[in-house]
């Protein structure tokens, strides 16, 4: 009490000294009052409000006021004033003080608003400077925390980090069941609880009882700011640091993020080089067997070899299995060849041709299937292995073969659009679930009961390997797959 009231004192002791001063001045100059003399309450006023704000100086302009008035004003000694003039010149000295103490109080308040601007733009540099060092993120929220702690009003700070496994606490104190399902909501639906920040300012939000009151929620980008705080007692600079500190706690849920994903990323890059080489070591060694065998089984179904029919038969659907499971293994070398990179051998090809090599491939399968192929005569030729080319169309038409019913139709089109080669092939049958438009093309996955899931997986691999994109989509007669392919430069005149 007695420090808020001193300041009060001051301004009243200062007016005092200031009329003694201005009356010694005129007894020595033996004037009585002198002229101008009344400036030296201004002096007063803008050092009270210079130094302690409005209050005061406003207290020193009144003081002021009346000592003048008493005192060198006629009739001296007392409070009336003699005429115009002398009111006039009462009434233009509360004006300037009053003017000067609001112009200085406002002056102090701008500076004192810059120094604490100031002081909070060093502490959040130090802070940050000191959390990127860090190389642990969870070091940063640690120090992020604390020093949100300490602000006037902020009762806890803690920052949860929300992944597929859930919510993890990185800062701050363990949050309860109850803290731990609002900032799940929070984080769900992109919408904070209790507070926003607006122009780099925290702004308080009220909230109704229950579980949560008196905590904010706020969601960033990876996780979620839990704010336990005294509305009451938060002061201005506590709600502009705690916006600072929540904007640091985000870019350290980013630099978290992007080390998960760079991480999962690596895994996801070790497991396809893990599951390359098996591919391609198993295909290896199964080449070798499986040629044996379709050997031995031909040399068996001969007729030299005496066997019944029945016999005959049996081995004919065995050779059967065999073929399959030998373009299987084909395929999956191809596939592994084709991850890994391999070197493709690119010439200019006509695409007619290539389309009809296909046909030719997959002839005994078209039976009572209508086959039509839409290609301009002048398409320009394509820069593409001939071999992957070649197998990207017949695993196309062979896919289309399998889903078209009896009678039913194949296209198959192309254009050049956008300085490349687009094609298609399209069939009747029914539609791809939308959910499956984009899995389609995924390693053996497939809806056939037999399918072994790496037609289509190949066929987008030789795409991307030309440089070019495939996807899947449905039309009115039914699916069609879309894929892009480079034209073939065209030689220079001389």
């Amino acid at each position: 009490m007695t420090r808020r009231l001193a300041p009060y004192g001051v301004a009243l002791g200062g007016a005092v000294a200031v009329t003694t001063a201005i009356g010694v001045i005129g007894l020595v100059g033996g004037l009585g009052a002198v002229p101008g003399l009344s400036a030296l309450y201004l002096l007063l006023v803008l050092w009270l409000g210079a130094r302690w704000g409005r209050g005061p100086a406003v207290a020193g302009s009144i003081a002021a006021f009346s000592l003048y008035d008493f005192f060198f004003v006629p009739p001296v000694g007392t409070f009336a004033v003699r005429g115009p003039a002398e009111l006039l010149e009462l009434v233009v000295l509360l004006a300037v003080a009053l003017v000067t103490s609001q112009l200085a109080a406002s002056q102090r308040r701008a500076q004192a608003a810059a120094e604490s601007l100031a002081a909070d733009s060093r502490a959040l540099y130090s802070l940050a400077t000191a959390m990127l060092r860090s190389q642990e993120v969870t070091d940063g929220l640690a120090m992020v925390s604390a020093r949100a702690q300490e602000l006037v009003g902020v009762d806890r700070f803690g920052v949860v980090a929300v992944d597929a496994g859930g919510l993890e606490t990185l800062a701050g104190p363990v949050l309860g069941a109850d803290d731990r399902k609002q900032a799940q909501w929070s984080f769900e639906n992109g919408r904070p609880v209790g507070m926003t920040i607006k122009d780099g300012m925290v702004v308080l939000m009220k909230t109704h009882g229950g579980a949560g009151a008196g905590t904010a929620y706020m969601p960033l980008s990876g996780g979620v700011a839990v704010v336990g705080m005294d509305a009451d007692a938060a002061g201005l600079d506590t709600l502009r640091m705690l916006a600072g500190l929540i904007g640091l706690a985000d870019l350290l849920l980013d630099r978290r993020r992007a080390v998960v994903e760079r991480e999962r990323a690596r895994g996801f890059e070790a497991s396809d080089r893990l599951k390359a080489a098996i591919l391609s070591s198993l295909s290896h060694e199964l080449k070798s067997p499986i040629a044996a065998l379709r050997a031995g089984l031909t040399a068996l179904t001969a007729p030299r070899a005496g066997l019944g029919p029945e016999q005959r038969e049996l081995l004919t659907d065995m050779d059967r299995q065999a073929s399959r499971l030998d373009r299987m293994v084909g395929d999956m070398l191809d596939l592994s060849r084709l991850e890994a990179g391999m070197a493709l051998d690119r010439e200019a090809h006509s695409f007619a041709d290539l389309v009809a090599g296909a046909l030719q491939q997959v002839r005994g399968q078209t039976r009572e299937r209508e086959i039509g192929v839409r290609i301009p005569e002048n398409l320009p030729a394509i820069e593409v292995d001939e071999l992957q080319a070649g197998r990207l169309l017949t695993n196309l038409i062979e896919n289309a073969v399998e889903w078209t019913p009896p009678h039913g139709a194949i296209e198959i089109g192309a254009a050049v659009r956008d300085g490349g080669l687009e094609a298609w092939v399209e069939n009747d049958g029914p539609e791809i679930a939308p959910a499956d438009l984009d899995r389609v093309f995924d390693t053996f996955w497939t809806r056939r009961s037999n399918g072994t899931g790496l037609g289509l997986a190949i066929s987008r691999r030789v795409v991307e390997a030309h440089g070019g994109i495939i996807r899947a989509e449905n039309r009115r007669r039914g699916p069609r797959f879309t894929f892009t392919l480079p034209l073939a430069p065209v030689p220079s005149r001389k």
